[in-house]
């Protein structure tokens, strides 16, 4: 039987999201109250779009930088 490989979620905690972006988890908290960043809440969690973090991370690249 061949192995598979582990399923991707399609989110991330903002604990990961950090971790990911290098930056600490007050500041992706932060973030998460800007419209243009890949955050939902499900019930209490926020969650980050794992798709959608990579297009806001090269959507800021090419615009120069984020603004807070």
């Amino acid at each position: 039987m061949p192995l598979t490989k582990k399923a991707e979620r399609l989110t991330m905690s903002v604990e990961e999201a950090a971790a990911e972006l290098g930056i600490c988890s007050k500041n992706v908290y932060t973030l998460t109250h800007r419209a243009d960043f890949p955050a939902l809440r499900i019930g209490n969690r926020v969650r980050i779009s794992r798709e959608g973090l990579r297009a806001w991370v090269k959507a800021n690249i090419n615009n120069g930088g984020m603004k807070s």
